[in-house]
């Protein structure tokens, strides 16, 4: 599996409210609340995940990190949502419009 060079881009604060939480795998998915999006988050090792409760409002502190779309890349993210007409037509929608692929770390979460 290719491992992308991923660059810090910015800190946010985001209101979450918390959709699925894998605790081993440090993973936590949500929808941010002021845009209704899901998002997928890594979960740093400063965040007690076994406190955190599905479909809880939350304050989240959250890194962005980007990379570049290199032919490699977009071959292995397309193989990858193949079978998902949702997120083919993300991917393509974000090629299109230039975007890089980006990535979430939370580093904190509030009530």
């Amino acid at each position: 599996m290719l491992r992308p060079e991923w660059k810090f881009v910015e800190t946010i604060e985001k209101r979450l409210r918390v959709t699925r939480v894998e605790v081993k795998e440090r993973h936590l998915d949500a929808v941010e609340l002021d845009a209704n999006v899901p998002m997928c988050l890594s979960v740093s090792d400063k965040v007690n995940l076994s406190k955190v409760k599905r479909a809880k409002i939350y304050v989240a502190t959250v890194k962005v990190y980007e990379t570049e779309f290199t032919k490699e890349l977009e071959q292995q993210v397309y193989e990858s949502a193949m079978h998902d007409l949702s997120r083919l037509r993300a991917l393509q929608s974000m090629k299109a419009q230039g975007l890089k692929p980006r990535k979430y770390e939370l580093i904190s979460l509030k009530h």
